[in-house]
């Protein structure tokens, strides 16, 4: 993967992290982008944790998710075949690039707490937001299934909390605040460490 800058960003639900993929996407050249929601096993998988209490399946956990499939898609792509979910091979003004290498970036909730995705990030963000702020920017959001009553507290908020704190055991990682707006100069300036130039 010495050919390749792997950007890792994590965290909290609702908290910016497909705002920042999406604008280094646009920003970045060449780029590949990995979603982590693409990896969710049907609904009916017996690999699936019911929350309990609740007739819903856990979807905030590491198992609810195929991480191998990720990780090995990933090193597919690595390796010459695309396997990404987007991706931005148009060089032009205004760009930015790193000469001789190309980006991934890999995002969603728990790709930090995948230890394989972990080890292959160069660079590693974790965006939090407190409870109140997140609670509220959920009840926005559409999933398929629905967030049933209940679940909020039950699931998303206790299992992010305990993944967090593994992350922030880790000082490879850079917290992000969900709440401020500059997510995307903070990586910009640790790209630019790295070489990255604007064409």
């Amino acid at each position: 993967m010495k050919d390749y800058i792997i950007i890792g960003i994590s965290g909290v639900t609702c908290g910016g992290k497909t705002t920042l993929a999406n604008k280094l996407k646009d920003l970045l050249t060449p780029v590949y982008v990995f979603h982590q929601d693409r990896y969710f096993y049907p609904d009916d998988s017996p690999k699936h944790v019911k929350c309990e209490g609740l007739d819903h399946n856990n979807y905030d956990i590491l198992s609810s998710l195929d991480m191998q499939s990720m990780f090995d898609d990933i090193k597919e792509t690595t390796k010459g075949v695309n396997k990404s979910h987007a991706q931005n091979l148009n060089r032009g003004a205004g760009k930015l690039e790193i000469s001789g290498k190309k980006f991934i970036i890999v995002e969603g909730f728990t790709v930090l707490n995948f230890k394989p995705i972990m080890e292959i990030c160069d660079l590693r963000y974790y965006f939090v937001l407190e409870y109140g702020e997140c609670q509220s920017r959920r009840c926005y959001r559409l999933y398929d299934p629905p967030d049933v009553d209940g679940y909020f507290d039950r699931c998303v908020w206790p299992e992010h909390l305990k993944y967090r704190a593994q992350i922030e055991k880790d000082n490879r990682v850079n917290i992000l605040d969900g709440t401020r707006h500059d997510a995307l100069e903070i990586v910009i300036a640790d790209l630019k460490k790295m070489g990255a130039v604007h064409i």
